[in-house]
Parts: structure tokens; C-alpha cells; sequence
């Protein structure tokens, strides 16, 4: 069930108002439901893999608190005559045992996403192995397509067992609303990822139906399709037919790369933040607010900023259970104190710093797929980001010495140019047929320019199944979202802002930003709307 069609408009409709018509102590059990269906519409057997992380998840959780609750009764049994050593003691081996259990139940979570994603991959690299030694053995290849949702579920129950694990929230008691928090249908199709104690809570508590919220969630659901429908999956075409194995194995210019990699980083970011937007809004209608997944990329003034401000969910989750976790461990502390001693205090700082960003572009590498070129792409990200960090000092004194004015407009269009470069040297990688053909198309970009293929004159750039006029709806659409950009950079409220107009003129602006998804949107027989791009992750 697309997030773009009138099925899904409708289903979401219906539950709303079942969701405001029960008593408000039963709206939870109606999101459950829904979301149960809204799941079971994608395939009955894709139920057993939810099915399973939620009641693992779940006892997992109800062990860890029952570890800690025993611990306590321990220590209030010993009364006031209890020393410090011995409650410390208690402590120490509960919190052994909760790690234990966290750690354990993780990995079987965490083992069920790495089955599905890579059994194919594993059998394969076996039987070559087996091949190599010429043993007759042959390991069975089974493609097993990924259900709907299923990085996001894990990560979103691994979260809440590390929390749980750390003592920063109880475990929840009621398994139905546990269930809920894992199966959370606006969210499971591409996130964004999000912590118990934020969300959970939200879906467990009765909700009042609000005008506000109504109409709040229905902008936010109308900007999503705005951006998927009108600009995104417009330029998909481009970004098909230049990124295609057919059209790097003739010859091309460095031109034609850039137009396919500026229509690619185009749709992906409106793919992905349209998709998030209709995600949010449907649940704000609901009374419950998601996080923020995007707070406008193409502004970042460098490759850590841009990361700070893509798919910022993904970020927070890995920054506090992978980055921080790898920084502050033994085996880096050591390195980085051996470090400080040996080249000063500057150097301790750096290695931590330069460490964790190479773990952890490594795994939202193979997150998105077990393949060279997303192994690349994750090292290259964690190169640029750690060789900024270590190199800091030195760009500073650098600019220093050549009176670069940092704080001038001017220079942060520089950053921001520099840091879109980099981006769409990123987008090659992943994008192109092979590693060797992204190393090729990136060498042409740079050295191959065909200035009248973009400005139009031999008409080349219309051949890539988007006419004159679908190009200028393409130009507009990005002008408006560039302009939306700026003032929300600006710190302006768009929807708020737009609350306070007269209502002639808010109306005018609604009616026109839905005229404008109903005319230029892209539909046919032949359209497929549920085809988000971070659907499959």
C-alpha cells in the first residue's frame, strides 16, 4: 500500500477517525490494528519477522527490569546497615547480568537482519571458496526478500533494549503497546528511527482530536507528495538512464554525469524526505509527534554537516549507541592516551575522533547493501569527515595566513559548492553499474565539459524522458524548495507561519500546492508510487 495512492489516503483516513470516535483508553489498540493490517497488506509472511523481534524485544526487556528490580529488593532487604561496598557489589553483578542479556538478545535481533540481507552473499562467497580448494560442497543459495521495514524495527527494538539495559526507562509491562511501538505503521516503511522513552510513550497516552493536528499533518502529508511526486519521481528517469549499464558503456561527457548525478541527489533527497514528510504528518493528524529526519542537506557547509542534517534519526542512533560507545573504549582510549603522550594533547583528541567515524561510515555502508561500492562509499565519507577533523588546526592557520574572512557570506557558498562536490562523488560511487564505472564517470565529470548540453542548445538534455515543459515544472519545483530551504534556515516556521495569514490567502496557498501535486504529479498504468527508494533498506 503506497504511501502516494488514494488506498493509502483512504486507509489512513478510516483509522483516523475510528482512532477519535473510541474511548480514548482503546485508541492505542486501534493503531495496533491498523498497523498489524497496514503490514499484513505487503505479505503474510513478512508478520513472522515483526512478530518475532516484538516478543523477543519484549521478554528481553520485562528480564532486564526484573534483574533490576531483584537487585533493589537485595539492597532494601540489607536495610540501613547496608555498607557502600556492598551495594556497590549488588550492583556490579546485576549490571553484569543485564549487559549480558542485552547484549545477547541484540545480537539475535541483529542476526535476523544480517540473515535476510546477507545469507545469499554468505553461501555464495563459501561455495567460491569451496571452488577454489576444489572440495565438492555446495552451499544452497536462497534469496530471501526482505520484509517491509526491517532494518527500522530492529534498530528501533535494539534501541529500546540498550536503554533499557542502561537503566534510562523502565521496560514496558503491556506487551500490546510494546507491539505498537515496534510496528508503528507510518513508520515502517522508511522510518525515521526513534527512541521509547520519545515515542513510545506518545503511543501509549490518549490523544484529543485537534484542529491543529489535523491540519498540521495534512500540510505535512501534501509537502511529501509535492516533493515524491512532483519532482522526484520526475527525475528519476534522468537518473536511470544515465546511471544504466547501457548508457556507461557507450560514450559520454563529464556533463551528462553531472546532470545525472544532480537529478539523482534530487531524488533521493526528495524520494526519502517527501516519503518522511507524509510519515510525520500522518501521525501528527494522530496526535503523535515524530523526529525530524532532514533539515536542509544542500546547506551543509561540510561533510559531517551534512550527515548532521541527512536522515538525522540514523544519525542520532548511531552517534549514541555506535560512535560514542567507540570512542570511549579501551582499546581506542589506550591508543588515544599513548597518542597524547607521545605527540601532545592535540593528538590524543584526534584519535578517537578519526576512529569512530570509519566504524561507523562502515556500517551505514553495508546498511545499505553489502557491495564494494557501498563499502567505498561508507570509507570515503569516514575519510573525508576524520581528515577534517585531524586537519582542522592546519585549515585554520592556513586561512589565517591568507586573510580568508570565514564569516563572509561568500565563503559559506564555497563550503557549500565544496561540500555538494564531495556529495555527488558519494552518489557516483553508490550509483553507477560498478566501482570501476563510478571511478570513470567521476574522472569524466571533472575533466569532460560540455557547456551547451545544460544550457540547452543541442537539446540532448531533453533526452532523458523529461520534455522541456516536465523540466520546467522540474526547475520550479526545486526553486520552491530551495526557497522553503532559506527561510526555514532562517529560523522561519513555514507552517505556522502560514496559520497566520488571512484565510483567503492560506487557502490559496493550500489549494495551489494540491493543484500543483494532481496536475504535474507523475501517474499512468505503468507508475509505480510504492517504489520509495529507502523502502528497501
Amino acid at each position: 500500500m503506497s504511501f502516494t495512492s488514494f488506498n493509502f489516503l483512504a486507509f489512513l483516513f478510516l483509522v483516523i477517525v475510528i482512532y477519535y470516535l473510541v474511548p480514548k483508553k482503546f485508541q492505542w489498540a486501534v493503531l495496533l490494528l491498523a498497523s498489524y493490517g497496514f503490514y499484513l497488506s505487503t505479505g503474510t509472511n513478512n508478520l513472522i519477522y515483526i512478530l518475532f523481534a516484538t516478543v523477543f524485544a519484549y521478554g528481553s526487556g520485562r528480564w532486564m527490569q526484573w534483574l533490576r528490580d531483584k537487585g533493589q529488593e537485595q539492597i532494601k532487604a540489607l536495610g540501613d546497615e547496608a555498607t557502600k561496598d556492598q551495594k556497590r557489589d549488588i550492583k556490579k553483578a546485576v549490571n553484569k547480568k543485564v549487559h549480558t542479556v542485552q547484549v545477547l538478545t541484540a545480537l539475535v535481533i541483529l542476526g535476523v537482519l544480517i540473515f535476510v540481507k546477507c545469507s545469499d552473499i554468505f553461501a555464495t562467497g563459501l561455495n567460491s571458496v569451496f571452488g577454489m580448494f576444489h572440495w565438492d560442497v555446495s552451499v544452497p543459495v536462497v534469496n530471501i526478500i526482505a520484509p517491509l521495514g526491517l532494518s527500522y524495527f530492529t534498530f528501533n527494538s535494539i534501541g529500546y533494549l540498550i536503554d533499557v539495559g542502561r537503566g534510562k526507562h523502565d521496560a514496558e509491562k503491556h506487551i500490546g503497546k510494546f507491539a505498537l511501538f515496534v510496528s508503528f505503521f507510518p513508520s515502517i516503511v522508511q522510518g525515521p528511527l526513534f527512541r521509547y522513552n520519545d515515542v513510545g510513550a506518545q503511543l501509549g497516552q490518549p490523544h484529543k482530536l485537534e484542529y491543529k493536528n489535523i491540519t498540521y499533518g495534512a500540510q505535512l502529508i501534501l509537502w511529501g507528495c509535492f516533493k515524491k511526486l512532483v519532482i522526484a519521481d520526475r527525475v528519476a528517469s534522468i537518473a536511470g538512464t544515465i546511471f544504466s549499464a547501457e548508457f556507461v558503456a557507450g560514450d559520454f561527457t563529464g556533463t551528462q554525469v553531472f546532470f545525472g548525478v544532480l537529478a539523482y541527489s534530487f531524488q533521493i533527497y526528495c524520494d526519502f524526505s517527501g516519503g518522511t514528510d507524509i510519515t510525520r504528518g500522518a501521525a501528527q493528524m494522530m496526535g503523535i509527534d515524530l523526529p525530524v529526519n532532514f533539515e536542509q542537506p544542500f546547506f551543509a557547509t561540510s561533510m559531517a554537516d551534512f550527515w548532521r542534517r541527512w536522515h538525522m534519526s540514523l544519525g542520532a542512533w548511531m552517534r549514541e549507541f555506535v560512535f560514542f560507545p567507540i570512542m570511549l573504549c579501551k582499546p581506542v582510549t589506550a591508543v588515544s592516551k599513548a597518542a597524547r603522550k607521545r605527540f601532545g594533547p592535540a593528538a590524543g583528541k584526534i584519535v578517537p575522533s578519526v576512529a569512530a567515524p570509519f566504524v561507523v561510515f562502515f556500517l551505514i555502508g553495508i546498511w545499505h547493501g553489502i557491495t564494494w561500492q557501498y563499502i567505498v562509499n561508507g570509507l570515503f565519507n569516514a575519510t573525508i569527515i576524520s581528515s577534517t577533523v585531524a586537519l582542522t588546526p592546519t585549515y585554520q592557520k592556513l586561512g589565517k595566513a591568507l586573510r580568508v574572512n570565514t564569516e563572509a557570506f561568500s565563503f559559506r557558498i564555497f563550503q557549500m559548492l565544496r561540500t555538494f562536490t564531495l556529495l555527488c562523488i558519494s552518489r557516483i560511487i553508490v550509483k553507477a553499474p560498478s566501482l570501476g564505472d563510478a571511478f570513470r564517470m567521476i574522472k569524466k565529470m571533472f575533466t569532460d565539459v560540455d557547456l551547451d548540453f545544460f544550457l540547452g542548445n543541442n537539446g540532448d538534455i531533453y533526452k532523458y524522458g523529461v520534455s522541456e515543459k516536465g523540466m520546467t515544472v522540474v526547475i520550479v519545483g526545486i526553486l520552491i524548495l530551495l526557497v522553503v530551504g532559506i527561510l526555514r534556515e532562517r529560523g522561519m516556521k513555514i507552517r505556522e507561519t502560514v496559520a497566520q495569514q488571512g484565510i483567503i490567502l492560506r487557502w490559496t496557498l493550500y489549494l495551489l500546492l494540491l493543484a500543483i501535486v494532481l496536475i504535474f504529479g507523475i501517474y499512468g498504468p505503468s507508475y509505480d508510487a510504492s517504489a520509495f527508494i529507502y523502502g528497501q533498506f
